[in-house]
């Protein structure tokens, strides 16, 4: 007579247990997939960011930069009260031009109008509140 009592069991968690493996290895993948794509994004922004104003004791700056090619650039610098254009390649910088550097607005003096986000913002709001037809007065 045979015992059935004796036969091995059978792992029923084996197969939960791989899909958890692999359920962990996405997440591990898609969580480094978002770190990497972070550092691209921040480092295009990086390029990106514009001018910053010219501190004391600082002699040039870059006013504008654009890229006319893979490698290729033009760009201005501002060099004791004159700006430069200069064509600037992988293998050299050529002056393109020179002129004055255009007067800095004095400190004091207000923006232009529209300038700012909260100027903006508030003659969009405006512009809001007179498209808007005035909703008539329920006559009950």
């Amino acid at each position: 007579m045979s015992d059935v009592s004796q036969t091995p069991p059978v792992a029923l968690g084996a197969a939960s247990d791989s899909l958890m493996s692999l359920a962990l290895l996405g997440k591990t993948a898609l969580a480094l997939g978002l770190v990497v794509a972070c550092v691209f994004v921040c480092g295009w922004l990086l390029r990106r960011i514009g001018t910053r104003p010219l501190v004391p004791g600082q002699i040039m700056r870059v006013v504008s930069s654009t890229s006319v090619g893979q490698r290729e650039k033009v760009v201005i610098v501002e060099v004791q009260g004159k700006w430069l254009v200069l064509g600037v390649t992988a293998q050299q910088v050529s002056a393109l031009s020179q002129m004055d550097a255009p007067p800095a607005p004095a400190e004091g003096s207000a923006p232009l109008a529209g300038n700012t986000f909260a100027e903006r913002l508030a003659s969009a709001l405006k512009r809001n509140i007179q498209r808007t037809p005035d909703k008539p007065e329920n006559p009950s």
